[in-house]
């Protein structure tokens, strides 16, 4: 009689145990308005490449409000990142003229102004308004100091650009062809006052301590890689 009821108890701990969902699977997350994946990754302790990869998307994907997310544990995560190939080495000063973030690919050349300062890049100097350059080089010795993580620009067009430059990558975004660009005339990159940065890491030490050093994010919201120079730093 008690092998009997034992039996029992075991077959219904096994139908438990097979219907219950585990709690480490990874769990379904709809994007909100305003979100982007690197905020959610961030606000689930994971890097964005982890949840890019996880949903087959490429880092820089951008999600809509409505969408479905799969945010993964950090076993799955791994898991998902091993299986992505290592990508090509480029040598950005000999053959990459764009961003890939940006659109950058309508003038190679580093643009340059009368009255502007320099920061450093993988492209050569990029150019931004006195204080805005001060205050970057700053924040990028701390972020070297603190993180061991150098802050870069995402390429030849990712500080000052001119009129012209903007207007060429507003009309590539109008097209299908690049990232969202604000209309020429309109753009803090214009004045000097804005750097698009290479990766979401760089990013979110940004956040961390650029209110510091005067740098923040104002202007296009749904850009993860856009930084705005907000003075006082």
């Amino acid at each position: 009689m008690h092998c009997h009821k034992i039996a029992g108890s075991l077959v219904a701990i096994a139908m438990l145990a097979v219907s219950t969902p585990s709690a480490n699977a990874a769990v379904p997350h709809v994007v909100q308005q305003g979100e982007t994946l690197w905020s959610i990754s961030a606000s689930n302790s994971l890097t964005t490449r982890t949840v890019a990869a996880y949903n087959g998307l490429s880092e820089d994907a951008q999600v809509v409000a409505g969408e479905t997310i799969e945010v993964p544990t950090v076993a799955e995560g791994a898991a998902a990142l091993a299986a992505v190939p290592a990508a090509p080495t480029v040598n950005p000063t000999a053959s990459q003229t764009s961003t890939g973030v940006a659109g950058e690919a309508p003038a190679p050349s580093i643009p340059s102004a009368p009255g502007m300062a320099h920061i450093p890049s993988p492209w050569g100097e990029l150019h931004l308004a006195p204080a805005a350059a001060e205050s970057w080089n700053a924040m990028s010795a701390e972020a070297l100091r603190i993180y061991g993580v150098d802050l870069q620009p995402s390429g030849p067009l990712s500080a000052y650009r001119t009129y012209d430059q903007q207007a060429g990558l507003y009309d590539l975004f109008l097209s299908g062809q690049g990232a969202p660009a604000n209309p020429p005339g309109s753009s803090s990159h214009e004045l000097g006052a804005a750097v698009d940065v290479a990766t979401p890491q760089m990013r979110q030490i940004i956040d961390e301590i650029g209110p510091r050093f005067g740098w923040g994010k104002v202007h296009a919201p749904g850009e993860w890689w856009h930084v705005d120079y907000l003075g006082g730093g």
